[in-house]
């Protein structure tokens, strides 16, 4: 396994090296590197034995909630929080500092190359650990009392989220070689750098764009008789108002008009464009596709509209939708070339197969194929096997299934209505119904143990998910605990119609993939959205008045809101408004930074993924890809002269008259192909009688002085002379690498003719005579319906990609 693992692997590099011609430096660092903790064999230090290992887990994971726990709103909810994280963090402080000890006396601290200080995740994990002890310092000066718990230094907790990555990295193992990684990550990384200074290009556009084409806005609607040197809130439009001194733009009502006054910042919003940054930042905004129109409406009101409509239609153009598609695509081919690496960490790409694994192909008495178990014979439950085959029968599967559709309409028809008489009555009667739905889906669950067998039963997925059904729904249907939390299991009784339609469940086993493949990512995704919440929390939970971070579940929201790209702006600007006035600009930059990572990196995964699964295998999809290159490569050349003649005809002539050649003759293969798109195949050897020359000669009898003369060639003559020819073209076109002659003479079959006998034994003995170290390269042939023929003796699925690469070359130089 090892072996044939190690060989595909070597082709796959091969054929993206060869398709791909990059070179890599030899200083490249990987930037992962998970082999350090899985070191020396049977001598293993504590530390990397199971049980310690887990442990360290477990104390990660403890930390991480800890962390999670520590905020001054959580600790008013819950007092008692305050002294359990406290002692959490001393207890994962003293372990965590046992095995940074023990890792340092076994290896050392700086010699050798196993050292302690040489590995960079001792480095991470000796950071975690100082993070820590700064926690419980600063806890602990906060239960005395000598620092405020709203001050701003529970900043020095915001790194310790970070932990979680401690817990998750034993999992995170690549079997790999290094050089593979340093290619993945350095191409993935080229890529997505690429794509970011193009998105940075366009930014950078439209942000001094909007300098020079709005600049600062500060116009208002006003009173007439405000002082602007004191405006207040009832002084100005309901709502605020931006209006334009000229004639352009938005004019002021009756007692109000247009004036320029200063307000500031916190109070009129951190959007605009006053300034290269602030302009950038409204731009990000407005291609988020989120609040663009408000600064829109704000531009239209105060310059003339037509630039406004130029400024953002553009960047909703250009931004919103190119550029995100361009980081979508290059996300996707990076998936793709990682992909092909990890394919076999992976699995195959198909869904697992609700089928059983004891289950072969035999050929019935009617010459069909059917799949039968191998244990077909051995009696699986306690029933009779007359049992079994009711059992697996479609009748009794479609009428399960209509049974479950009638329980889907039923669900569906339930109602509250606001008379709580009404709503007791059909209580009651909606219960009596789902109880005999439950008596029969239980029914159903005990006839198909009786029948197979608990053990048998179980094994399949399917059943395990009815099984589950059915004790649920059962616990639904007592009085106390109806319309419950155990209704969800009655909910999910209609995922069982997607067993009736085959195509439906094919195209979700496409979609989903292997769910390791799909699992990774959404764990990905958690466990980011987890970090990032809690680092979110502890950098804001000191501000007063703000809610969205004031414990973690509201920052978990919070943060979940900014992933979904709906308010996410509203998010940040409150975030900004509550901060310090000097640090909003970092906070923006933080929101941004998120809200790019996660939209443009991590939601596009999803997309490579499911586009990823419903793609072919990437063999099948780069032979697919040469074809088609070579047949559009070979048919736009030009016909040759004495063809072209053709192209003027119509598309059924009837004023020619045409013949096959016998078999042992070839036909050229231009000509022949380029008469058959004008010939109906059916009627070329079927003449109507008016046109048969033989009837002609019998009415008109041409009288002549002498009878005609004919030359005693002979038949073997003719056919001599006509084998000369054929044979000299066929060595013309061998010398010029045609893939038919080769494909002709290697049919492994009884079907060649005596003249493809003769050639290729008279290629044979040219070949033989040769001394030089001359082989003929493999040639694949391209039929007509587009299939590739493979030589004898060669699989059809061996191909060789450097033939059409080379067959390629040969039809761009012929057009």
């Amino acid at each position: 396994m090892a072996a044939t693992a190690s060989s595909a692997g070597a082709a796959i590099s091969s054929m993206i090296t060869l398709m791909r011609k990059q070179s890599f430096r030899s200083d490249f660092v990987p930037l992962m590197d998970y082999s350090q903790e899985d070191s020396t064999g049977g001598n293993l230090e504590w530390t990397n034995k199971p049980f310690a290992k887990d442990l360290f887990r477990l104390t990660g994971l403890l930390s991480f909630i800890s962390t999670c726990m520590n905020t001054p709103k959580t600790f008013e909810y819950h007092p008692s929080l305050q002294y359990a994280t406290f002692i959490i963090d001393i207890t994962c402080a003293i372990i965590l500092t046992i095995e940074a000890a023990t890792k340092m006396k076994t290896r050392g601290v700086l010699v050798g190359d196993s050292s302690y200080l040489h590995d960079r995740w001792n480095h991470f994990d000796a950071i975690m650990v100082l993070n820590i002890y700064f926690s419980i310092i600063l806890q602990a000066f906060e239960l005395i009392g000598i620092i405020n718990k709203y001050s701003y230094f529970t900043i020095i907790r915001a790194p310790r989220p970070f932990i979680l990555i401690k817990v998750l990295k034993t999992y995170l193992k690549f079997e790999l070689p290094k050089s593979q990684i340093k290619s993945i990550l350095q191409r993935s990384s080229s890529q997505i750098y690429n794509v970011t200074v193009f998105f940075l290009f366009f930014m950078s556009l439209y942000a001094i764009l909007g300098v020079q084409f709005f600049g600062s806005l500060t116009f208002h609607c006003v009173r007439t008789d405000t002082n602007p040197n004191n405006v207040t809130k009832s002084d100005l439009m309901i709502p605020d108002t931006y209006c334009s001194p000229t004639k352009d733009g938005f004019h002021c009502p009756k007692n109000f008009h247009c004036e320029k006054i200063e307000i500031q910042r916190n109070l009129r919003g951190y959007n605009g464009f006053d300034e290269l940054a602030t302009s950038f930042f409204s731009v990000y905004e407005s291609a988020s596709q989120e609040g663009w129109v408000f600064l829109m409406y704000r531009a239209i009101d105060s310059l003339p509209s037509w630039r406004a409509f130029f400024y953002f239609i553009t960047l909703i153009f250009f931004l919103a939708w190119l550029v995100k598609n361009v980081f979508i695509a290059v996300i996707i081919e990076t998936f793709a070339e990682i992909r092909v690496q990890f394919q076999q960490m992976w699995g195959s790409r198909g869904a697992t197969s609700d089928v059983e694994a004891t289950k072969v192909l035999q050929k019935t008495d009617d010459n069909t194929l059917r799949l039968v178990n191998i244990d077909e014979s051995k009696k699986k439950g306690v029933a009779p096997a007359i049992f079994l085959k009711i059992a697996q029968s479609p009748v009794f599967t479609t009428i399960l299934m209509v049974v479950v559709l009638a329980n889907t309409v039923f669900t569906a028809t339930i109602k509250h209505t606001h008379n709580e008489e009404m709503d007791k009555r059909n209580l009651k009667l909606y219960h009596k119904i789902e109880l005999l739905f439950t008596l029969i889906f239980d029914l159903e669950a005990l006839f198909k143990i009786f029948a197979m067998g608990f053990k048998n039963y179980i094994r399949r997925s399917i059943f395990k998910f009815e099984f589950m059904l059915a004790v649920g729904t059962t616990i639904h249907c007592y009085p106390k605990l109806y319309r419950s939390a155990f209704t969800y299991f009655q909910v999910l009784r209609v995922a069982r119609l997607l067993k009736s339609s085959p195509l439906l469940e094919d195209f979700l086993n496409k979609i989903f993939g292997p769910g390791k493949k799909l699992g990774s990512l959404i764990l990905f995704t958690m466990c980011l959205l987890l970090i990032t919440s809690s680092i979110s929390m502890q950098l804001f939970c000191f501000i007063q008045g703000l809610k969205q971070f004031e414990t973690f579940p509201r920052a978990f929201m919070s943060m979940f809101q900014v992933l979904t790209q709906k308010g996410w702006v509203d998010v940040m600007h409150y975030t900004m408004l509550y901060s310090i006035q000097d640090l909003a600009p970092f906070v923006a930059i933080y929101f941004i930074v998120y809200h790019l990572a996660i939209n443009l990196i991590v939601l596009s995964l999803f997309v490579a993924v499911i586009l990823d699964n419903l793609e072919l295998d990437e063999d099948v999809k780069m032979i697919k890809q040469l074809k088609t290159r070579e047949a559009s490569a070979e048919t736009q050349q030009k016909l040759p002269w004495r063809l072209r003649v053709f192209e003027r005809f119509p598309d059924h002539p009837q004023m020619i008259e045409l013949s096959r050649l016998p078999h042992e003759f070839m036909i050229p293969k231009i000509r022949d192909s380029f008469m058959r798109q004008f010939l109906n195949q059916d009627d070329i050897y079927t003449y109507p009688a008016e046109l048969s020359m033989n009837i002609y000669n019998k009415k008109h009898t041409v009288r002549t002085l002498h009878l005609p003369e004919y030359r005693p060639t002979g038949e073997t003559m003719k056919r001599t002379a006509v084998t000369n020819i054929i044979r000299n073209a066929t060595n013309q076109r061998l010398l010029s690498g045609d893939a038919s002659q080769v494909h002709l003479a290697s049919i492994a079959d009884n079907k060649l003719s005596i003249f493809a006998q003769q050639n290729k034994i008279r290629l044979d003995r040219k070949n033989s005579m040769r001394r030089s170290g001359y082989r003929p390269k493999p040639v694949h042939v391209l039929r007509e319906n587009g299939d590739v023929g493979a030589l004898h003796g060669r699989n059809q699925d061996d191909y060789d990609i450097k033939v059409f690469q080379y067959r390629k070359q040969q039809a761009e130089l012929k057009r």
